[in-house]
Formats: structure tokens, C-alpha cells, sequence
């Protein structure tokens, strides 16, 4: 995709000329008429010129952050708007083009990954109920990331992590280093360990890693999972600006079938 970066660096030049441009004005509200005209110029540039250039190689998901700034940059050319509206608009524009040009770089390919078989989770679940749910969410990631779904399978491989945590903790017929480890979530008012069922996934993998079933690396990007798996929440998609992608739910699922190799082999060493 490297014809792509072309738009995109005209695109931020502009952008930042703008923001350079706004950052001298000496008053606190854009008022003038050629300023607003010159900030119109600039969003238009993107939204007729620039972006329609991209849109065989990049989709229109990727660039929603780009449009929603330049939109806001438009809309407030609209009525004399204040400079710090411009500036904060602007500087979002620059992040986003910065990261978009970043997907630009990346060589096309298809995020698609093969079906494979679940491993045996027998060493963590004997229950053959429960084995089978394992299985079937096994799938399910798979089935998520071809159909493009890629937050709905991230979201797949946060659950199936944490039921494998769960089952990790349960082999242990002596849980008592679990409330010893340094990151054992502790109740505020008590000042005593969470009981398990109070866990969630991030003292999981932080214990998890004190205890030896994941390594340090391991816990690093099974944070980095956790925290992407959060943009369920709507509000905090919207806020941050977050959009997952297809070639992200196929890196984070190189990731959850290392960790849960990680996990089955720890189960051999269960005290």
C-alpha cells in the first residue's frame, strides 16, 4: 500500500500548516472570513481530493477518525468559532492521519486465518461439558476473525482466556499462593484478598505471570488483549477513537493460542 502514504502525507502537510496557522492568531474566536475559508480549503482537500484517492486500498473503518476531525474542522467554519475548537480538532486530524499512514505501510494481505482444530484441553478441563464449551469457543474465534467481525473476536478470545484462567486456578488443590502474590486484587474495605470469583482477567494474567503459567512477555500482550477486548463499551470506543480491524483480530489470535499453549503446559506442573 505504499502509493497509498502519498494523500495521506499531502493531507498531514496541510493539516499541520493549518494548525501552525491557527496557533498565530491573536484572538480567541476565528471570526474572519478568508481564515474560515482557508480552514474549509484544508477539510475539503481531505473529503474530495485526498480521501478518494485512498479508498481502493484502505477502508472507509480505518479512516473514520480522520473524517470525524476534518468534519468537525468544517462544521465550526460554519459560525465564527473559537480558536481552541480549530487546534484541538487539527491536532486529533494529525494523530489519525499519522496512524492511518502507519496502516498505509503495511503490505495488503488477507487477515483471514486457517481453521484449526482446538487443542486438548482436557489438562485443564475434565468436565466434558465444559471441555466442549472450550472447543466451541475455540472455533468461534476463528469463525469471528473470517467473518470480519474482528471486535466481536477479540472480545471471544478475552472470554475463552479468562475460562482457562479460571480452570488453571481450579487445579491448584492448595490456592493459597494465589492470595499471596503480589498482584492479588485486594478489597478496598476489608483490605483483604478478592475472593476468586470476584476475579476479573487482568489479576488473572498478572498473577498468572507471578505464578509461572504465562511468561513475562506472555502478560505484556495478554494485557494489551485485555485492554483492547474493553472496546465493547461504546463510550469508550467513541472516546478513544479506537476501531479494531481485521488484521488486528488476526494478531490477537496468534496471541491467545500462544498463551493458551502457555496455560496447558503449566498444568503440568501443578503442584
Amino acid at each position: 500500500m505504499a502509493e497509498s502514504v502519498d494523500p495521506i502525507e499531502a493531507s498531514l502537510r496541510e493539516v499541520e500548516q493549518a494548525r501552525q496557522r491557527v496557533a498565530r492568531i491573536r484572538v480567541r474566536q476565528v471570526a474572519a472570513t478568508n481564515e474560515r475559508d482557508y480552514l474549509k480549503s484544508v477539510a475539503y482537500s481531505w473529503f474530495r481530493s485526498h480521501r478518494p484517492a485512498l479508498t481502493t486500498a484502505l477502508s472507509d473503518e480505518v479512516m473514520n477518525a480522520v473524517d470525524a476531525a476534518l468534519r468537525r474542522v468544517l462544521e465550526a467554519t460554519a459560525r465564527s468559532s473559537s480558536k481552541t475548537t480549530y487546534l484541538l480538532a487539527l491536532r486529533e486530524a494529525k494523530g489519525a492521519l499519522a496512524k492511518l499512514r502507519g496502516t498505509a505501510l503495511i503490505p495488503s494481505r488477507s487477515a483471514a486465518v486457517s481453521q484449526e482444530a482446538p487443542p486438548d484441553f482436557s489438562a485443564l478441563a475434565s468436565d466434558a461439558l465444559m471441555k466442549a464449551i472450550l472447543e466451541r469457543r475455540w472455533q468461534e474465534c476463528q469463525g469471528c476473525i473470517n467473518a470480519n467481525a474482528p471486535l466481536a473476536a477479540t472480545v471471544m478470545m478475552g472470554g475463552l482466556l479468562e475460562a482457562l484462567f479460571v480452570a488453571r486456578a481450579n487445579l491448584m488443590a492448595n490456592k493459597a499462593p494465589l492470595f499471596r502474590a503480589k498482584s492479588t486484587p485486594i478489597d478496598g474495605k476489608t483490605k483483604k484478598p478478592l475472593a476468586l470469583t470476584e476475579w476479573t482477567l487482568r489479576p488473572y494474567i498478572d498473577v498468572g505471570a507471578e505464578l509461572g503459567w504465562i511468561t513475562s512477555s506472555g502478560k505484556d500482550v495478554a494485557a494489551v488483549l485485555r485492554d483492547y477486548r474493553n472496546y465493547i463499551h461504546p463510550e469508550k470506543e467513541r472516546s478513544h477513537g479506537v476501531v479494531l480491524n481485521e488484521h488486528d483480530s488476526a494478531m490477537f489470535w496468534e496471541v491467545t493460542k500462544n498463551l493458551v499453549r502457555q496455560l496447558l503446559a503449566s498444568s503440568s506442573r501443578t503442584p
